[in-house]
């Protein structure tokens, strides 16, 4: 059984989707970009059975609010969003389970909040996932400004008015978001993630994410901070990577040796394996992982 309810966190309305028993021990789940929470619908209700899932919609997606026109949506952003909502319910220790992006905001708050951090499991993801070099920063600074002042010129990006429809049926939106240049989804999970991520307009279909998602921030960390984050990581880790997914061939994979005390498993698919063929032996492995140690998981 799920339930639907929302954190109000300074005034900004967090939505999120539990499994379980609130008396369980708690798993937050973070999302990856222009997802929601339902990217762990397939794989929380087993994992349920011994824990309290709460999975977020991360401000600026699913039924979550956009930030303000002066907010921004940086790892470090998401990552104060959730500690404060921590701080609010007053949880003291809880495991993550993080995708792709979510995998940024979960190495930032179990780098500086070690002490509440029981397990964490990433899928598809190794921490921050857009990074820089040092002499590209002003260069990537300005090609970022200018690509936000075009799309609000040219009515890009669905910076279009918002009661404007973007699709006339579901299937056209579900096409569009399986051609996804940079996590391309298999048709039933797109099924899945679109349904947090359309909102009905008129005689059709807009996306419901803030639009300032598809234009990169202006600042991105560089790949030695990314590592830094990683490697304060002090819990077991868990990392799920699918064989074709985005570190399948990747230099980022050298991250793995600034993780401590990882455990690696590969499993057939692409860059969203829990919500396609493999989510049942994901959900096995995290379960496993979770329940058990680390030692007894390569066993």
């Amino acid at each position: 059984m799920t339930e639907l309810n929302k954190f109000c966190i300074e005034g900004l309305n967090i939505e999120y989707k539990t499994w379980g028993d609130q008396k369980n021990p708690l798993v937050l789940a973070l999302h990856g970009w222009l997802d929601n929470a339902d990217s762990f619908k397939k794989i929380a209700p087993e994992i349920s059975k011994t824990h309290y899932v709460v999975a977020l919609d991360f401000p600026g997606h699913g039924f979550s609010n956009h930030r303000a026109p002066s907010g921004a949506y940086y790892l470090w952003d998401y990552a104060v969003d959730i500690l404060k909502i921590i701080e609010q319910q007053k949880w003291k220790r809880f495991s993550i389970i993080a995708h792709s992006m979510g995998t940024g905001v979960a190495a930032i708050i179990a780098a500086i909040k070690p002490e509440m951090l029981e397990k964490l499991v990433f899928i598809d993801g190794l921490g921050a996932p857009f990074v820089t070099k040092d002499e590209n920063i002003v260069s990537h600074f300005q090609r970022s400004y200018r690509q936000m002042e075009m799309a609000k010129k040219m009515k890009l990006h669905g910076f279009s008015n918002k009661e404007q429809a973007l699709f006339k049926t579901k299937e056209e939106a579900i096409q569009e978001r399986m051609k996804s240049t940079i996590s391309p989804l298999s048709s039933e999970a797109s099924k899945i993630i679109i349904e947090r991520s359309l909102k009905p307009v008129g005689k059709g279909f807009r996306w419901r994410f803030d639009p300032r998602l598809i234009i990169p921030e202006c600042y991105q960390i560089t790949e030695d901070q990314a590592r830094i984050f990683l490697n304060k990581i002090k819990c077991q880790t868990l990392l799920i990577l699918g064989t074709n997914g985005l570190f399948s061939r990747t230099k980022q994979q050298e991250r793995i040796k600034f993780i401590n005390h990882v455990t690696v498993r590969w499993v057939e698919g692409g860059h969203h394996p829990h919500l396609e063929d493999a989510s049942a032996q994901i959900q096995k492995l995290i379960n496993q992982f979770i329940d058990f140690s680390a030692e007894q998981i390569r066993a």
